[in-house]
């Protein structure tokens, strides 16, 4: 067996896959830098340890998963508020609209109705006044 073999073997079992080539290049370093024998007792701890630091990496991948799942979530319930937003807003404009076009309509109704009876009153004064005039001569 190689130089370190038992070493990654037993990390392996720990881990229940086979380990990466990143976790064995810092295993080697590991062994390197303490000086350690593949019996050490040291290494149980340097497992464990490494155990967490594996589990600890998958966390900013399942944190970026779920944040993108609630961005998208959050995104789609907001396109529903805001299509909801833009029929209520046509609607209460085309309230807005139809009552001010009531309005206008009123107002011009009023303007024509009271020309016309200016004009029916000063056509019924000169009748009126041409009757008089007319019963005067006679």
């Amino acid at each position: 067996m190689a130089e370190g073999a038992e070493v990654v073997s037993a990390f392996e079992k720990l881990l229940g896959r086979t380990a990466t080539e990143a976790e064995r290049v810092q295993l080697r370093k590991i062994r390197d830098a303490l000086d350690l024998r593949d019996n050490d007792a040291l290494w149980s701890v340097l497992f464990a340890l490494q155990y967490y630091d594996s589990l600890y990496r998958q966390f900013p991948k399942a944190i970026a998963a779920e944040a993108t799942k609630i961005l998208a979530e959050t995104r789609a319930a907001s396109e529903a508020v805001m299509r909801a937003n833009v029929a209520s807003a046509h609607a209460d404009l085309a309230r807005a609209v139809a009552l001010t076009a009531q309005g206008v309509a009123r107002s011009v109704a009023r303007r024509w109705q009271l020309r016309w009876t200016i004009i029916g009153a000063a056509v019924g004064a000169i009748i009126f006044a041409s009757g008089v005039f007319a019963g005067l001569r006679l």
